[in-house]
């Protein structure tokens, strides 16, 4: 059957998708780029947000309107259940579903020899579909196969993002670096109150850690020097398996080779606990970069959120962080806006941003999502508020060496150093 694959959602839902993509292949069906070629269209959601959610039901109409067998999958069925259900009967397969109950797909597909739980997690993400009938999926495909156009590309993304003060532009991805991904836990051992995706992942899962080794020495074998190592919340791996964080970062940097880590989600409550025991891990210099979402310095509003709220000991951390591996960039992410939230929460975000002096950082104006906990709490802060903390943050962090913009698609306020 010829079978097409969409994504909408996070760098994992990509990975899903790539497994997806090679369990078909492995059972003799063909991948094709235009749904209304497709035998079976397989939709794999997104619903972070409200906002996102309504454009992937909107997606859902669309795909139905095609001859082929819709499959809806990824985390808005767990999330938006019953909207989904007021206007699609079909076939579902959730987030969940690819790694708890894998047999699911298989009934879907009796035909297939080989059964979804026997196809190795994916490594690379999901390449983005293009259209040959338009102009910009016929850039995207020239893109994608001419070496030099390649080339160019990327010389001018490096320029966007580097100089993102002096281009604006909303900038349009037709390809992806082929970087390394290794996905080393499934789900969330935390319950952060404005989170929806938790019901949608799963109960937390390690992959066993030859598995992941096994998976880097691959990627060098491939010629890869750069790995993201990603999760829901990488710190926690190994709370289920007899291992830990430090142990599997001890053993990726203790791999000889030229190449670099760049590692996804990474919460400061790990980051805590372990820095003491990173110092010779760190000086080995093969860790370039970690994503460290704090989200906010009010502990009042950590706690409103259910996050880690020690402030105290998260700038101690973060200063020894920095203090190990001067040269390794750290970026955070913060939310401004939350429920109570007043402008004096938000400045104790500020102060902490400048006193922990990372690289850089996002800020995203809070967005509830229906059915959290975090909508039960009031007052909400008008958005317009929030933008004007923004706006008026910008001399503060300017002082402290920080040039800012805002990007409106994702809806997001980037600071950097």
């Amino acid at each position: 059957r010829k079978v097409f694959i969409y994504v909408s959602g996070c760098e994992r839902r990509e990975l899903d998708a790539t497994r997806v993509k090679n369990y078909f292949i492995q059972n003799g069906h063909k991948i094709v780029n235009k749904p209304k070629h497709a035998d079976v269209i397989f939709y794999i959601t997104c619903d972070l947000l409200d906002k996102i959610g309504e454009i992937n039901l909107n997606k859902i109409k669309e795909f139905q309107k095609y001859k082929a067998d819709l499959i809806v999958a990824g985390c808005l069925p767990d999330i938006s259940k019953e909207k989904l259900l007021e206007i699609f009967d079909g076939h579902i397969i959730t987030t969940k579903d690819l790694n708890e109950h894998p047999e699911k797909i298989d009934k879907i597909f009796p035909e297939n020899k080989i059964p979804f739980s026997e196809i190795e997690d994916g490594n690379y993400l999901f390449p983005p579909m293009y259209d040959e009938s338009k102009p910009s999926g016929v850039i995207q495909k020239l893109i994608r196969n001419v070496d030099w156009m390649k080339k160019v590309y990327f010389q001018i993304e490096d320029y966007v993002y580097k100089n993102p003060d002096q281009t604006n532009v909303h900038w349009w991805h037709p390809i992806k670096r082929e970087f390394y991904h290794i996905r080393t836990s499934w789900g969330c051992p935390s319950n952060c109150s404005y989170c929806a995706i938790k019901k949608a992942i799963g109960e937390f899962k390690s992959k066993p850690l030859d598995k992941c080794l096994a998976e880097f020495k691959k990627g060098l074998d491939e010629g890869f020097k750069l790995f993201f190592i990603n999760a829901d919340d990488i710190g926690g791996y190994g709370i289920d398996i007899n291992s830990s964080f430090t142990e599997l970062l001890d053993k990726l940097t203790s791999v000889p080779g030229d190449y670099q880590l760049a590692i996804r989600s990474l919460n400061p409550p790990w980051v805590v606990k372990y820095i003491d025991e990173w110092e010779e891990i760190l000086k080995r210099g093969k860790i370039a970069s970690m994503e460290i979402p704090v989200q906010s310095g009010s502990q009042r509003i950590l706690k409103l959120m259910r996050r880690y709220s020690n402030v105290e000991k998260m700038i101690e951390a973060f200063k020894k962080l920095k203090q190990i591996a001067p040269d390794m960039i750290v970026y955070n992410h913060y939310i401004a806006g939350f429920p109570t939230e007043t402008e004096e929460d938000f400045k104790q975000t500020l102060n902490f941003i400048v006193e922990t002096k990372f690289k850089a950082g996002t800020i995203f104006p809070y967005s509830c999502k229906t059915g959290t906990d975090a909508e039960k709490i009031e007052p909400k802060i008008p958005r317009k508020e929030v933008f004007r903390w923004l706006e008026n943050s910008k001399p503060f962090l300017a002082e402290h060496g920080y040039k800012t913009f805002y990007r409106a698609k994702p809806d997001f306020f980037i600071f950097y150093s």
